[in-house]
């Protein structure tokens, strides 16, 4: 079938020129390595007082990450394995928190330039994974793959004024001490969620998801400028005079540096996509607001102290009047071109579901009152039935029926609120955890999750969902192109990844007391839709949905 939607040919364009392996060589969050008479102080067990580092990448130059597809179609039900190398030479790079206990003694060792018979290092095998997988480690992978790297020569170019200082180490040979190299992702089973109870009572309301994004559209006088895409002379700044000159020589005749040199813009022209922390920051522009769409979630209203489990942030006023709003992510999000609105993702996101990708249903049930009702339930499903246009393709139409996909894959992440009517808007319970298939190569999690639901005079649906983004998922995603995403969506990485941690407010570690949560909002837009009489009667009974009995 040949695609004619310009908008998918551009993508699968790009999909094509990737390449890349099956699985990431890198991520940005803790790591840990022990070098002999180098004190840590880590407090991640079973790490204690062993060296965090803040980011790692294997190899001089990693291969670009691949994307499993764009139609939805391949399943993400498998944990990949690490891709640190199996055997022999190679290097691993990493970046180490300035203000770390362990950075003086970590910088003596290097300068002292003697190389270092073994040195053992810990990644973590979650945040290993592609970021298109989903579903629970397997029992036989480790929390954490450990590596001895042997033979190892520590260098540390300096940036003065970078938060963090790069390492690398460079070693002869490398031993697998938990863990074996696999040679395809191990495949995963699962069960589908257990819903809680629901009802058969009063009117219920289904919806096929036209539009889901952030809330992340500032109005226009709210971006003192909008965010930009990394210059030249970031790409040329840090290399000495001569390689400078050697470099702009040799790419000149294609106009500068591309986005696939680009991201090698640190010190000793290390990736600063995979290590955003070790050049300067060069800031991100956030949105002046006071009035922002999203949730009360932590219950401080931004006076006094705040718990200990929030970070002092900005807190908004919603547009109907709500006060103590947190969405750090609008923070983020909203004076970066390609998040907005009419932007690069939310686009290409929404025209995929709309163009046959998996579809988000949300039945809102027991409606016993159109306005006012104290117990309402409201369910987050998902469909392999495509979605129907017009013959624009530009409007979702109305009435269709889709059935609930019973597939694990997919089931496993049901959930069902429970919910209050009051004068129209519906507003429900928290949620520990949600797990969003927001599109084909976007499945993330949504932590303390709630929403709040409207139905439009046309017949439609608007929502919110709110809850916490974990920031170290969000850059995965976010940087996951590389400098092909700096260019397209329009930011830096260094300046997004600093941006990120300064507005992090939720999710505290308890070992660490480091902020792992972004406030979030998204919106959703649905058109009436039918769920099938059997499943419907099903999904109110709650428990496990059973695939439908073949005819």
């Amino acid at each position: 079938m040949i695609c004619k939607n310009p908008l998918l040919n551009g993508l699968a364009g790009l999909v094509l020129a990737m390449g890349g392996t099956p699985a990431l060589a890198n991520y940005i969050g803790p790591s840990y390595l022990s070098i002999p008479g180098v004190p840590g102080r880590a407090a991640h067990t079973p790490y204690r007082n062993w060296i965090r580092a803040e980011a790692h990448y294997w190899t001089a130059k990693p291969p670009r990450n691949s994307i499993r597809g764009i139609s939805g179609k391949e399943s993400g039900l498998k944990f990949t394995g690490p891709r640190a190398p199996a055997k022999g030479a190679s290097q691993l790079s990493l970046a180490l928190d300035k203000g770390s206990p362990a950075f003086a003694g970590v910088m003596a060792a290097c300068h002292a330039g003697r190389p270092i018979p073994e040195v053992v290092f810990a990644e973590s095998s979650d945040l290993a994974r592609h970021p298109q997988e989903h579903g629970p480690r397997p029992s036989t992978v480790p929390e954490f793959y450990e590596y001895v790297l042997k033979n190892v020569t520590l260098l540390c170019p300096v940036v003065e004024s970078a938060p963090e200082q790069a390492l690398a180490l460079r070693f002869e040979q490398i031993e697998w001490r938990n863990y074996q190299p696999q040679p395809q992702p191990i495949p995963l089973s699962t069960a589908p969620a257990s819903l809680r109870k629901g009802t058969t009572r009063g009117d219920s309301k289904s919806f096929v998801i036209s539009w889901f994004a952030p809330v992340a559209e500032a109005g226009e006088k709210q971006c003192p400028q909008m965010n930009r895409k990394p210059t030249q002379d970031e790409y040329f700044a840090l290399m000495p005079p001569a390689r400078q000159a050697q470099q702009r020589e040799a790419l000149r005749s294609s106009g500068g540096a591309s986005s696939t040199v680009m991201p090698y813009r640190g010190p000793d022209e290390m990736n600063v996509i995979l290590l955003p922390g070790i050049v300067p920051d060069p800031g991100h522009v956030a949105p002046v607001a006071d009035r922002v769409r999203g949730f009360d979630l932590d219950g401080w209203s931004g006076q006094g102290h705040p718990p200990k489990t929030t970070r002092v942030h900005p807190n908004y006023v919603s547009p109907d009047g709500r006060t103590g709003i947190d969405n750090q992510l609008f923070n983020v999000l909203g004076c970066v071109e390609g998040w907005r609105r009419n932007g690069f993702l939310p686009m290409i996101g929404n025209e995929l579901r709309r163009a046959g990708g998996l579809s988000i249903l949300v039945e809102v049930s027991g409606i016993d009152d159109p306005r006012n009702d104290n117990e309402v339930f409201v369910s987050l499903l998902y469909s392999a039935d495509p979605i129907r246009r017009d013959g624009t393709s530009k409007i979702v139409l109305p009435d269709f029926t889709f059935g609930v996909n019973a597939n694990p894959e997919f089931s496993q992440d049901f959930v069902r609120f429970r919910g209050r009517m009051t004068n129209g808007v519906i507003t429900t319970d928290v949620q520990p955890l949600v797990t969003m298939h927001e599109g084909p190569a976007s499945t993330w999690s949504l932590y303390q999750a709630r929403m709040r639901l409207e139905f439009t005079p046309e017949g439609g649906l608007s929502a919110t969902l709110g809850g916490y983004r974990d920031w170290r998922e969000l850059l995965a995603m976010a940087f996951f192109q590389a400098s092909d995403y700096e260019n397209t969506i329009g930011f830096t990485a260094p300046g997004m990844y600093n941006a990120v941690r300064r507005a992090a407010d939720g999710l505290r570690d308890p070992e660490t007391g480091i902020f792992n949560g972004l406030s979030a909002a998204y919106e959703m837009e649905g058109v009436p839709a039918f769920i099938p009489p059997e499943q419907h009667a099903q999904l109110a009974a709650g428990g496990r949905l059973s695939p439908p009995t073949p005819r």
